[in-house]
């Protein structure tokens, strides 16, 4: 498995809140959790969640889900399970 760590994001101007041990932002099941595409430690679990559940191992796919969701999530994708979903619908047109 390919290791995705901050070093390793393409956009650099996220910011990077401090969680707590188990917070669902960043563990757990995607869920109705609210996302902020532009907190580095969330954009991360949920680049991690994406690989592992469609078993996506090549830095291409990692690469193209952070752009996917940096650049063209619609405004109204709030939470994790519906990021993920607009992913899903959306992979082939990026």
């Amino acid at each position: 498995m390919i290791s995705i760590g901050k070093s390793s994001m393409a956009y650099k101007n996220y910011s990077w809140k401090i969680y707590d041990e188990g917070d669902p932002k960043i563990t757990g099941k995607l869920d109705s959790t609210n996302f902020d595409k532009n907190e580095g430690h969330e954009m991360l679990y949920i680049i991690k969640k994406l690989t592992e559940i469609w078993k996506l191992e090549d830095r291409y796919s990692i690469r193209k889900i952070e752009t996917m969701i940096y650049k063209s999530l619609p405004e109204g994708k709030k939470e994790q399970e519906e990021v993920k979903n607009w992913v899903r619908d959306n992979w082939d047109y990026y």
